[in-house]
């Protein structure tokens, strides 16, 4: 019964497009109502969650190389990483660990047997800038 009310789980470039949103969102921080900022904030968490577990995998699933490659090639053609770190100091400590995780295991993804962050980091230099500066 209770796999029946479990959401279908969303595609990598659906994850990547909706955490890319809500990570523009928050750095614009234009929102003049906090409770409307934390409810995007929070839902951003649980895209970082889903994230996670699409690459980690979980109790009742496998991680599956084909989406990780995929959600890693979605995550940086969106300059998701260089957002999460601009974003970095507006999540709560939960969120920046697993934000942690998810860059950590993003690094090590090999597509055409290329890791796809160092292709992406020599394309960024400013990258570095960002970090030291936040």
């Amino acid at each position: 019964m209770k796999g029946l009310l479990k959401a279908k789980p969303r595609s990598p470039a659906e994850l990547i497009r909706h955490a890319r949103d809500l990570l523009m969102y928050a750095d614009r921080n234009t929102e003049p109502r906090e409770s409307n900022r934390r409810e995007k904030i929070c839902e951003l968490h649980k895209l970082i969650l889903e994230t996670r577990t699409t690459l980690y995998g979980d109790d009742q699933s496998e991680t599956v190389a084909e989406t990780c490659a995929q959600l890693a090639h979605e995550f940086f053609k969106g300059d998701l990483l260089l957002l999460f770190i601009m974003c970095l100091p507006k999540l709560d400590l939960g969120a920046r660990q697993d934000v942690t995780q998810v860059v950590a295991n993003l690094q090590k993804q090999r597509i055409n047997s290329r890791l796809i962050a160092s292709d992406y980091m020599e394309q960024n230099v400013d990258l570095v800038d960002n970090l030291v500066t936040g």
